[in-house]
């Protein structure tokens, strides 16, 4: 038995789950720290049987465990008695390459009773050669047996989160296990009902959440908490699986890196506040009719209750829905301006790093909103908004910026270029470029300068209908 095999990194999920956690038994656990593996699954097998009840379904088909035929005692005996064989080779077995490892190593059969998401036996066309099962050392298999222990229930699947970074997905692994090993100790019927569940209800909730304490947590990433600069590139997983009988099925989400950048910038000291309204004020539930968000006490009301975070989080956010699937959220941005304030610099990060806008088209943007309610009246004010929120066209948008650069030679307030050619073709209208986001954020841009300067125009706003987050 190769210790190092049962913890080292391999860049298979489910494999450095069940090595976390063997880590987490071996080094953190004061009851399995110092054990021998054959004590640990036999500590283990204990608790999945007697304190979960067996409820690993999920993860495993017909196992030792999750048999029916196998009863009470003899879920834990046969168990032990399986792992013993495999430590001690006297199971088949060749030589070969481990399918995880990469290791030449003496081989084993893995298939849905011992490994999570593989096909088994009697589906020999799930595998290489036409063999019976995956070919993995004793010490990947070992490993599978662990993974329940680091996972979450979410909804009707089961939630494994990694990154690319192995700090953030040691840290989702350790708080599962710290969380599993308190409701253990603390039960007092000693029954913990199973694998762990999660707060949230759905996964882009679930994801963000963690994504928010990896960035508060200061001993994962070299931050700067003015800015939010991370200096990692972080992507974000989660695998949303279940294993059990005839319905196998997995769904990956992800945060890509410019996300989770841009997500880390919105935690910054001085964009902190003014993300978290915006974010709670788009939360949504079908059961929860006719409500509004209550800024002070932080609930969402309507005339006959209230619900605080702890209800609510597990409601659908629209925010976080568009972003996990690479939906803009600028039209959000455009309808919570037109009456909120909220840092501009939040939108033109999302631009830049989420949306690939050149930094110089969003500067452009912002000095024709400069010049719209700076240089003008309340009156020019309004029927500009009124005339850009109603353009539905490119042309109509490029006629309007030709009429505002002559706007800028007839007021001669300003006394700079208002555009270029380069400007138009280069910044605002590149090719393969989005007509509708240089309108939006010339918008925003306008009702931002416009609460900056604390003016009060009354604006009639018609907002486009939003887009799904899964269209």
């Amino acid at each position: 038995m190769n210790n190092l095999n049962l913890t080292k990194l391999t860049g298979d999920p489910f494999a450095d789950v069940g090595g976390y956690v063997i880590k987490y038994l071996m080094e953190e656990n004061g009851v399995t720290k110092g054990k021998s593996i054959e004590k640990i699954i036999e500590w283990m097998t204990e608790k999945y049987v007697t304190n979960w009840s067996g409820k690993l379904n999920a993860f495993f088909l017909n196992s030792t465990i999750t048999q029916p035929a196998f009863k009470g005692e003899r879920k834990v005996t046969e168990t032990i008695e399986y792992f013993r064989k495999l430590i001690n080779d006297e199971l088949p077995h060749r030589e070969g390459y481990c399918r995880i490892s990469g290791e030449k190593t003496k081989l084993f059969s893995a298939g849905r009773d011992n490994h999570i998401l593989s096909g088994s036996g009697t589906f020999i066309n799930f595998h290489a050669s036409h063999e019976g099962g995956l070919a993995f050392s004793k010490e990947m298999i070992i490993r599978s047996f662990f993974v329940p222990f680091g996972l979450q229930q979410l909804n009707d699947k089961i939630a494994l989160i990694y990154s690319n970074y192995p700090d953030v997905t040691w840290q989702f692994i350790k708080e599962n296990c710290e969380s599993n090993i308190r409701r253990l100790n603390e039960r007092i019927d000693n029954t913990a009902g199973g694998v762990l569940v999660s707060d949230y209800k759905n996964p882009a909730n679930a994801l963000f959440r963690f994504a928010s304490d990896c960035i508060s947590e200061a001993k994962i990433f070299h931050r700067n908490e003015e800015t939010g600069d991370l200096s990692e590139n972080v992507t974000l997983n989660l695998l949303h699986f279940t294993n059990f009988g005839a319905s196998p099925e997995v769904v990956l989400y992800t945060i890509p890196a410019t996300v989770f950048r841009f997500y880390s910038k919105c935690f910054s000291n001085k964009n902190k506040q003014d993300w978290k309204r915006f974010v709670s004020n788009h939360y949504t539930s079908s059961k929860f009719k006719d409500a509004h968000f209550n800024d002070v006490e932080q609930t969402w009301e309507n005339k006959k209750e209230k619900v605080d975070f702890e209800t609510y989080k597990s409601w659908k956010n629209l925010i976080y829905e568009n972003l996990l699937h690479n939906k803009s959220i600028l039209r959000f941005f455009l309808k919570w301006s037109v009456k909120n304030k909220i840092r501009f610099e939040i939108i033109e990060l999302y631009q830049i790093l989420v949306r690939k806008m050149d930094v110089k088209a969003v500067k452009k943007l912002k000095e024709l909103a400069d010049f719209i309610v700076v240089d003008n009246n309340d009156d020019y004010i309004k029927k500009a908004c009124t005339k850009i929120n109603g353009l539905r066209k490119q042309s109509e948008l490029r006629r309007y910026l030709v009429n505002l650069a002559k706007d800028n030679v007839n007021s001669r307030k300003h006394l700079d270029v208002l555009w270029t050619i380069d400007d138009y073709v280069e910044y605002l209208f590149p090719d393969g470029s989005d007509w509708r986001e240089v309108r939006d954020l010339l918008l925003i841009a306008i009702y931002q300068k416009i609460h900056e300067l604390d003016k009060k125009i009354e604006i009639e706003v018609e907002t486009e209908e939003q887009e799904s987050p899964n269209s």
